[in-house]
């Protein structure tokens, strides 16, 4: 039997928790310095960070999810792959998670690129999406639109989502790039997914009263 989030003796940091037909990853608990540990106690009274669909979010879990026993693994100085560890072959587990699989996120940024750019990134610390604000956690895998960090080059995989499918009526993305059609479909089912919590912003957790969010 599944070990329930509520009966937890350990802590949790990028696990797979199951809440009926929902699966998602949770990295830990949200503090305004960073992510730390889950652990049973911050039940209801912390915000757990969490990952579906590549979108990160903050959450209240409610202690009834399931421990599924599975952990993810991330970007690294030396690759870019990510995906669930112990696993080969759990593709839409992987989707479910980071919303593309490695070879997917690595094919559309090769298909748009123009000199050097876009490129996958990695980042040792926490960095910041500049299309949206949310917080990308160290070796989150994200995507870098340009070498001017000044005005902003660093876009999260839900951000870079985002753009991609907006450009698609005036870029005519599928016409101009036929080879991520099939990928850019893929995307806009994404799109609709309705996502739990609100976006992992630093502002949202300082300066949000926890029964305001309590209710999202």
């Amino acid at each position: 039997m599944p070990e329930k989030l509520n009966t937890l003796t350990t802590s949790l940091e990028g696990s797979i928790l199951r809440n009926g037909a929902r699966l998602f990853a949770v990295l830990g608990k949200a503090t305004p310095s960073g992510i730390t540990a889950f652990r049973r106690e911050d039940i209801g009274r912390s915000w757990a960070v969490t990952a579906e669909y590549g979108c990160l979010r903050l959450e209240r879990l409610t202690g009834q999810e399931e421990v599924t026993g599975l952990e993810l693994f991330l970007t690294t100085p030396f690759s870019y792959e990510y995906g669930i560890s112990g696993l080969s072959g759990a593709a839409e587990l992987t989707r479910a998670v980071f919303g593309l699989l490695p070879t997917e996120l690595e094919s559309i940024v090769t298909t748009l690129r123009r000199g050097s750019f876009p490129v996958l990134g990695y980042s040792p610390g926490e960095t910041r999406c500049s299309v949206n604000s949310s917080i990308i956690p160290a070796g989150w895998p994200h995507v870098v639109i340009s070498n001017l960090s000044l005005y902003g080059n660093v876009m999260s995989i839900e951000g870079f989502m985002r753009v991609l499918v907006a450009s698609m009526p005036q870029g005519q993305i599928t016409v101009r790039f036929p080879t991520i059609q099939k990928l850019v479909k893929h995307l806009l089912r994404l799109m609709v997914v309705q996502r739990r919590g609100v976006p992992y912003c630093k502002e949202l957790l300082e300066l949000s009263p926890a029964a305001m969010l309590a209710e999202k």
